[in-house]
């Protein structure tokens, strides 16, 4: 194939401000940006009325610079994040979908070297990463060994087939109707590989104290706390607003920093952001402890 042609999908609800990065990293290598915005069910408490973003998502995606007309726009309320993924197969033309997520991040290189990748070896049919999960800004990652479980790696890069079908979101799972085989039981490059390959997924996933509320108010709907054995209110509380890099030994001997796991903790990140990051630190800073 001469070109990989990669499109990109994005599931969204109060994406601000990262949204504005992640678009940015993808924009130049993308054949398409397919953007499916709202509420799913339980998250209505976040939303307007209509079921839309209360924090300029919808504006801001308007006015993002699209001279190509790469950008496709999906509005709605939705019973699941699945069924989001899943209306965004019916816009996609290009060879391969690319989940991203509206606080996720990727590096120009990165990018360019996973299109040649694909280019290289078109029996692929999916690509999974382990990511960094950043904690109260650009300088702390959480880490844990759950994540290093295979079934535990960010499902993300997929080959479209028009036969396709989202059939899970967690993990997100691409059936292939007619042969009634999903992606991950095919050629999958799975999170190791991708690690010793040197590609990167910058996910900024507990920075920001009202993006972390949201995600422990959805949460605390969906009966997770009870499952994971975490008081989700307090840890909100007790662990999330009073961290600091003064106070983390003392934190994480009682709370697991990450919710889904008790033991996880964090490290000090020694390793440089995307590009486009330079421009959220000088807007934003880079911590918010």
């Amino acid at each position: 194939m001469d070109d990989v042609k990669i499109s990109f999908i994005t599931i969204v609800l109060n994406g601000m401000p990262f949204l504005e990065y992640s678009l940015k990293a993808i924009y130049p290598f993308a054949h398409e940006v397919i953007i499916v915005e709202g509420a799913v069910s339980a998250a209505r408490f976040a939303a307007n009325p209509d079921g839309s973003s209360k924090d300029g998502t919808v504006e801001f995606i308007k006015k993002f610079p699209d001279p190509d007309r790469k950008i496709k726009l999906i509005q709605g309320l939705w019973p699941e994040k699945v069924d989001m993924q899943d209306t965004a197969l019916r816009y996609v033309t290009g060879d391969y979908i690319w989940l991203v997520d509206s606080d996720e991040v990727y590096k120009r290189d990165h990018i360019l070297r996973i299109k040649q990748f694909l280019r290289d070896n078109p029996d692929v049919t999916q690509i999974n990463f382990i990511p960094y999960n950043f904690w109260k800004g650009l300088d702390y990652i959480f880490v844990s060994s759950v994540f290093e479980l295979p079934s535990m790696h960010y499902r993300r890069i997929f080959r479209f087939r028009k036969d396709a079908r989202f059939i899970s979101h967690r993990p997100p799972t691409l059936l292939y109707t007619s042969s009634g085989v999903t992606a991950d039981r095919l050629k999958v490059v799975d999170g190791f590989q991708t690690r010793r390959m040197g590609l990167e997924m910058f996910h900024y996933s507990y920075v920001l104290k009202e993006q972390v509320y949201q995600k422990i108010q959805l949460y605390s709907r969906y009966g997770w706390g009870n499952i994971w054995g975490v008081d989700l209110r307090r840890w909100y509380n007790e662990c999330f607003l009073k961290w600091t890099p003064e106070n983390r030994r003392e934190i994480e001997k009682e709370w697991g920093v990450w919710t889904g796991d008790k033991l996880s903790y964090t490290v000090k990140f020694e390793g440089t952001h995307p590009e486009v990051m330079e421009d959220f630190v000088k807007k934003y800073g880079r911590n918010f402890y």
